[in-house]
């Protein structure tokens, strides 16, 4: 993983990792809040000889340096701290009272800084102020001498007795510090393994770096119905994505829309019949003449859906029964005609399979610009295979944050194994890139084709009802 990924990985989940910065703090908070306040005295020593006969004072420092070492050790022991504990009346004993203490001794001094951590500041400089005061005593106890008049080493506070008035813990910049990098640990590091274990598709760089697909387009999701005259911001954004993809798919094509497109996916609720219907209106809008052939025999959506009257549709077409001519349905004041799936077959795909849809397929081409097929999903059934080799092209659909780029694979192997021609894909779900922004002009005429933001229609699939286009009257 590189940089790039990584920071692939922190834009697509940022929210995780401000929610992870965020708790750090949160947490950081909570500690600084209901850890105990913990103060800290000190008190110094200076430690002398009173050696006579040493003559030199430098060999008389060093001895007394040598001897400080030993004096940190002897602090906390019970011969000292006894006497802390009966001059302060403290209900604790040495053990427990040495470790609130510490002692060390500064490189190349004579002195010894004890430290004192305790709940009160009062108590705390009170303990280390007899702590002094009783290793002095001890000091000229234990370095004295019986023919001596005065003991060799004598200790003298130099510091101390005055209580500290800040705690020393807890520590609110050092807890939000800590807080702070472990939050951003945290969110990074678990953007990163959720970005390495999510294999769906999210962007069309990963339709180009997984499935080595063109992406045609990229269509936000169809908004919700408002009320006649209530807002309806975003159905422009939808439309000029939908153009987008009308233009991209010619240029896809090499000689333009081709004949007859199918519309399929791997598997079922990504988006395939809404991209047909909406991808059939966006070109109806340019005045070719469509067709929208409901393929689906296992789950029809589209009479129920446009509102139409229902028909024999292709099953009866495919069974000999209904003539083609009858068995079209009108949509969209004329602009597109409609062929639905009609009555459930028993084995769709065998009807589905034979040479009259073929046949039918090559019928409906000569008698539209463009057929737009929906079908089922590839990994569910073998019809979309069968038809995507009748099909002159196919567009194949992913759900962005849905599809999984294992399932998109085996569909592409499925097409490649009938040797369809795929000429892109297309992400629904999201949001373009280019368009985030994108708004009609107030000021300006919509062109030609293109319903204003505050037009009667609220999706493309109702536009052209409410919107005649010129170009197919004069047609017919």
């Amino acid at each position: 993983m590189d940089f790039h990924d990584l920071m692939t990985a922190v834009r697509r989940r940022w929210q995780f990792v401000v929610v992870c910065v965020l708790l750090g703090l949160a947490g950081a908070a909570a500690a600084t809040a209901l850890m105990p306040r913990t103060y800290t005295a000190t008190a110094q020593l200076f430690v002398s000889t009173r050696d006579e006969a040493s003559a030199d004072a430098y060999q008389g420092s060093l001895f007394t340096q040598q001897r400080v070492k030993s004096y940190t050790h002897i602090v906390t022991t019970p011969a000292v701290l006894d006497g802390v504990i009966s001059r302060l009346g403290l209900h604790t004993t040495p053990g427990h009272l040495s470790e609130k203490i510490s002692a060390h001794a500064p490189l190349d001094t004579t002195l010894v800084d004890i430290r004192v951590t305790d709940g009160s500041a009062t108590r705390a400089q009170a303990i280390a102020d007899e702590t002094a005061r009783q290793f002095t005593t001890y000091i000229s106890t234990v370095e004295g001498s019986p023919t001596a008049a005065s003991p060799l080493v004598k200790a003298d506070v130099v510091g101390g007795s005055q209580p500290p008035s800040t705690p020393t813990s807890p520590r609110p910049a050092v807890n939000t510090a800590i807080g702070l990098f472990a939050g951003v640990v945290l969110g990074v590091g678990g953007a990163l393994l959720r970005h390495s274990l999510d294999t769906t598709l999210r962007s069309s760089d990963d339709i180009g770096a997984h499935l080595g697909l063109t992406t045609l387009g990229v269509v936000p999701p169809p908004v919700r119905r408002h009320p006649p005259n209530g807002p309806r911001a975003g159905t422009s954004r939808r439309e000029e994505a939908l153009s987008q993809l009308r233009t991209r798919l010619g240029f896809a094509a090499g000689d333009g829309i081709p004949g007859s497109l199918l519309i399929t996916s791997a598997l079922r609720a990504e988006g395939r019949t809404r991209t047909a219907v909406d991808l059939a209106t966006a070109v109806a809008r340019t005045g070719r003449r469509v067709i929208l052939l409901e393929a689906d025999l296992r789950r029809p959506r589209l009479t129920a859906e446009l509102g139409l009257r229902g028909t024999p549709g292709l099953t009866g077409v495919l069974r000999g029964g209904t003539p083609l001519y009858t068995a079209l349905e009108s949509w969209e004041d004329g602009r597109i005609r409609v062929l639905p799936s009609g009555p459930v077959p028993a084995d769709p795909n065998t009807l589905l399979s034979g040479p009259d849809m073929v046949q039918l397929m090559r019928a409906l081409e000569a008698d539209a610009d463009l057929v737009v097929v929906d079908s089922p999903p590839l990994l569910s059934f073998a019809d979309g295979a069968t038809l995507a080799a009748a099909a002159e092209g196919v567009l194949f659909v992913a759900r962005t944050a849905k599809t999984h780029r294992e399932d998109a694979l085996r569909a592409l192997d499925t097409l490649s194994a009938v040797r369809a021609r795929v000429l892109g894909a297309v992400l629904t779900g999201t949001r373009p890139k280019g368009l985030a922004h994108w708004k009609q002009p107030r000021d300006s005429e919509p062109p030609d084709g293109v319903l204003p933001v505050d037009g009667p229609a609220s999706s493309p699939v109702k536009a052209r009802a409410a919107a005649p286009g010129r170009q197919h009257e004069q047609a017919g």
